[in-house]
């Protein structure tokens, strides 16, 4: 089992990343014609036993759930973790518009504004 997961962040559901069983590696904005549409966080897992916390808002409603870790897909390097987020940006449109997706690694984000 490998000992790196990638975490979402989206306007409608925030992992929490603050776990002591986790450890984060980076952190890439995910855009789409220029707008931040969500935060990928690669994150090494160093407590088996955890649960991530997720806050989700659907329909008006808060819901917080408790997701052991067991349940998230695994990778065995951050390279390989690198390779699935650029699929999802790749996947995230299958026309001309892909070409307006971009992600985006936070520290480079700082250092542009």
């Amino acid at each position: 089992m490998g000992n790196y997961i990638v975490l979402t962040n989206k306007d409608t559901f925030q992992t929490v990343l603050d776990n002591a069983g986790l450890e984060t590696v980076e952190t890439y904005n995910f855009y789409f014609f220029d707008k931040l549409k969500a935060k990928y966080t690669i994150a090494k897992v160093i407590d088996e036993s955890i649960k991530i916390q997720l806050f989700e808002e659907f329909e008006g409603k808060e819901y917080v759930n408790h997701i052991a870790v067991k349940f998230f897909e695994r990778f065995e390097t951050i390279e390989a973790a690198r390779e699935e987020l650029n699929e999802i940006v790749k996947a995230s449109g299958n026309s001309e518009d892909s070409i307006h997706s971009k992600l985006v690694k936070v520290s480079e984000v700082a250092l542009e504004n």
